[in-house]
């Protein structure tokens, strides 16, 4: 398997007993595992192997866990890799500084595997895109727990959108999206899940799968693509 092959996870901890033990929960997925001890060293792997994603701890020994993160973001080479923080569960701080330095998601001590998994699973399983999209600028109100976040898409298709913000978007769970289509005076009430996130500079751009539309509404959604894609052929 190459170093870049799907599966390729690289953990950060200067515990190598942590490593040890995520390496052995990680196993016994089919999957290429690569070590570091410091964030430096895990830097320098990120960019010399280029993994799917990086699993690290808060104290990486030569660097906190949001400098780590920035470092990632920072390089054109690293800022597409996911990032998973293993956190105590006492620290939530440690989270939400991350999160606003880059990193996907969380997940607390003691390690479970069914949940790990899951996040391992959403965070290296990418779907393909099959779907016509477009490049489109549509105005995007996210809302989670009654409360709102707005965005600008970047582009649409018919099973998700690409939405661009200023603010860290929650990743546990379902958020609501509200937007209109041009031309169409209906608006599009949605459920969504965050399958990627992307940072570069003071934007994040996220990818979001549509989970509850319609069949009347993802044709909506597909003629407004086919039309804005037939205008671009042209």
């Amino acid at each position: 398997m190459s170093a870049n092959a799907p599966g390729h996870i690289l953990l950060v901890d200067h515990s190598r007993g942590a490593l040890i033990f995520q390496e052995t929960i990680l196993r016994r997925r089919d999957m290429r595992i690569t070590t570091a001890l410091a964030g430096s060293e895990g830097v320098a792997k990120a960019r010399a192997e280029q993994p799917n994603l990086i699993i690290f701890g808060y104290d990486l020994f030569d660097m906190s866990a949001p400098e780590f993160c920035r470092e990632i973001r920072g390089d054109d080479s690293t800022r597409a890799i996911s990032l998973l923080l293993v956190a105590d569960r006492d620290r939530h701080d440690d989270g939400d500084l991350c999160l606003s330095a880059g990193c996907n998601d969380v997940i607390f001590r003691p390690l479970q595997k069914p949940e790990l998994d899951a996040k391992v699973e959403r965070l290296t399983n990418i779907p393909v895109r099959r779907e016509l999209r477009t490049i489109t600028k549509i105005e995007v109100s996210l809302e989670k727990d009654g409360r709102y976040i707005l965005g600008r898409s970047v582009n649409i298709s018919s099973s998700g959108i690409l939405v661009e913000v200023e603010r860290v978007l929650p990743q546990d769970g379902p958020l609501r999206l509200n937007f209109y289509l041009p031309s169409d005076p209906k608006p599009l009430q949605v459920l969504g899940e965050v399958l990627r996130a992307e940072f570069s500079g003071p934007k994040g751009k996220y990818g979001l799968r549509f989970l509850d539309l319609s069949e009347e509404d993802r044709e909506r959604i597909s003629r407004f693509v086919h039309r804005i894609r037939s205008r671009e052929l042209i």
